[in-house]
């Protein structure tokens, strides 16, 4: 007992010289998805009024990504909301991969599907299914319509 107290100001004096363990910074830069947002699925305008507009908002801990609509939408399976969660798993500099709460798509290996939302260039982004072939996207392309 007596040693394992004599460890305990050694063990302040490491923390207090290096500081203390932070988790590395989340990669992507969630302002690349700030302001109001389209899907585009045809050649029609993404941003025109009939189309849902959706903003992206994430927790302080980048742990949590909500969707949220600017009105009801059919979402299928939950039936109509106007917002949707996520559990962020991972991210990369143009990347974020996560998995909506309550999935119930399963991917090709029998487990919930996990989503990455890839960042083309400025205001556009492109939708991949992790057990994809990589570069494998499907046919909807977010459309930033405004920045605010």
């Amino acid at each position: 007992m007596k040693k394992s107290l004599q460890l305990i100001p050694l063990a302040l004096a490491f923390t207090s010289a290096f500081g203390a363990i932070e988790p590395a910074p989340f990669a992507f830069d969630v302002k690349q998805l700030s302001g109001v947002w389209a899907d585009s699925v045809d050649t029609e305008p993404a941003c025109a009024m009939k189309n849902w507009h959706f903003r992206y908002e994430f927790s302080v801990d980048r742990k949590r990504l909500s969707i949220k609509f600017d009105r009801e939408i059919d979402s299928g399976t939950a039936g109509k909301i106007s917002q949707i969660d996520a559990t962020v798993l991972s991210a990369t500099a143009r990347t974020i991969t996560f998995r909506y709460d309550g999935e119930q798509r399963m991917n090709s290996l029998g487990k919930p599907v996990e989503w990455q939302l890839a960042m083309i260039a400025p205001g556009v982004y492109r939708w991949h299914a992790t057990d994809w072939r990589p570069g494998q996207v499907n046919t909807v392309v977010g459309i930033q319509c405004s920045e605010n």
